[in-house]
C-alpha cells in the first residue's frame, strides 16, 4: 500500500465513534450514575427502606382541677389525677390514680388517695368470655378505715367489645384489708359488678365501674362503689380534654366515727399522650 492510503486509513481510525442515544439512558449499566460522577458516591442499589416506628399500644392521661365532696360536709377543693392503660385484641389493661384534698375553715375535710389496676384477657381471640384480676390502694385521713387494700380476680363476660363500646360484666371473690374500723384485718369478700366505655362520638367518650363486694361471712355486710367519668375533647389545643367524674362509695358497716356514704365530683382538665 502506498503512503498515502495508510495515512489516510489511520487518520479514519483515529475518529472517536459517535455516542448512540441509548448509550445515555439512565438505565444504562455502562452509564456511571449521576451521584457517582459528581460526588464519587457509589449508590448502594439495596439499601434499606427507612424504618417507619408504629403507633404506641399505651396511652395515658394526667389531669387536674376541682372537686366538690359530700361526707358529713358539702365541702370545695381540688383534685389531681393520672391513668395509664394499653389493649389489643387479647386483652384490655387500665391504671389510674386519684388525689382529692378540701380543707374548710382550717379543717382537713378530704385528704382522699387511691390507686387502682385492672386486667381483663379473652379466654381465645374472637371470645366473649373472659378473666379479670384486679386491685387497690386508698387511704382516707376522714375515715375510720384510714387505709384499705382491695383484690379480686375472677371470670367475665362481654355485652360488646367494639371499636366504640366495650361492657364487660364480672363477677369473683378476693379479699379486702382495713387499717382500722369495724372491719380492721382481712375480709374474705365476693364481688360482681360490671364496667364499660363508650366512644359517644368523635371526641367524647363515657366510661364507669359498679361493684358490690360482700362479706363472705356476713353477706349483709358489703362495700359498694359507682364511679362515672365523661371526657370532652377540646378544639383549643390538641389531646387536651375537659372531663367530669364522680366517685360515690357506700359502706354498710363503717363502724363508729364512720361515714356510711361518701360522694366526690370532680372536673377539670386533663393531656392525653
Amino acid at each position: 500500500m502506498d503512503p498515502f492510503s495508510l495515512l489516510t486509513a489511520a487518520a479514519i481510525l483515529a475518529v472517536p465513534v459517535p455516542i448512540a442515544p441509548t448509550d445515555l439512558l439512565l438505565n444504562n449499566p455502562n452509564v456511571p450514575p449521576t451521584t457517582t460522577l459528581i460526588l464519587g458516591i457509589a449508590q448502594d442499589a439495596d439499601a434499606e427502606e427507612p424504618v417507619v416506628e408504629g403507633k404506641s399500644p399505651w396511652t395515658g392521661t394526667i389531669g387536674m382541677g376541682l372537686t366538690a365532696s359530700r361526707t358529713d360536709t358539702n365541702t370545695l377543693g381540688f383534685n389531681f389525677n393520672a391513668s395509664a392503660s394499653r389493649a389489643d385484641e387479647i386483652f384490655n389493661w387500665n391504671s389510674n390514680l386519684k388525689y382529692i384534698y378540701n380543707k374548710d375553715d382550717g379543717s382537713i375535710q378530704d385528704n382522699f388517695f387511691i390507686l387502682q389496676t385492672e386486667y381483663d384477657q379473652l379466654f381465645e381471640k374472637g371470645s366473649a368470655w373472659n378473666w379479670f384480676a384486679q386491685g387497690s390502694y386508698q387511704y382516707n385521713e376522714t375515715e375510720i378505715y384510714r387505709q384499705r387494700l382491695k383484690a379480686f380476680a375472677g371470670p367475665g363476660y362481654f355485652l360488646y367489645r367494639t371499636d366504640d363500646l366495650t361492657w364487660n360484666l364480672k363477677a369473683g371473690a378476693g379479699t379486702t384489708w382495713d387499717d382500722q374500723g369495724s372491719e380492721n384485718g382481712w375480709t374474705t369478700r365476693s364481688v360482681a359488678g360490671t364496667n364499660w366505655k363508650w366512644q359517644i362520638r368523635k371526641g367524647i367518650n363515657f366510661q364507669g365501674s359498679v361493684e358490690i363486694q360482700n362479706s363472705i361471712q356476713d353477706f349483709d355486710s358489703y362495700l359498694a362503689v359507682l364511679e362515672l367519668r365523661v371526657n370532652v375533647a377540646l378544639e383549643m389545643m390538641e389531646n387536651l380534654n375537659l372531663y367530669f367524674s364522680l366517685r360515690d362509695e357506700y359502706d354498710s358497716s363503717p363502724g363508729a366515727g364512720g361515714t356510711w356514704n361518701s360522694m366526690w365530683i370532680t372536673m377539670g382538665f386533663s393531656y392525653g399522650f
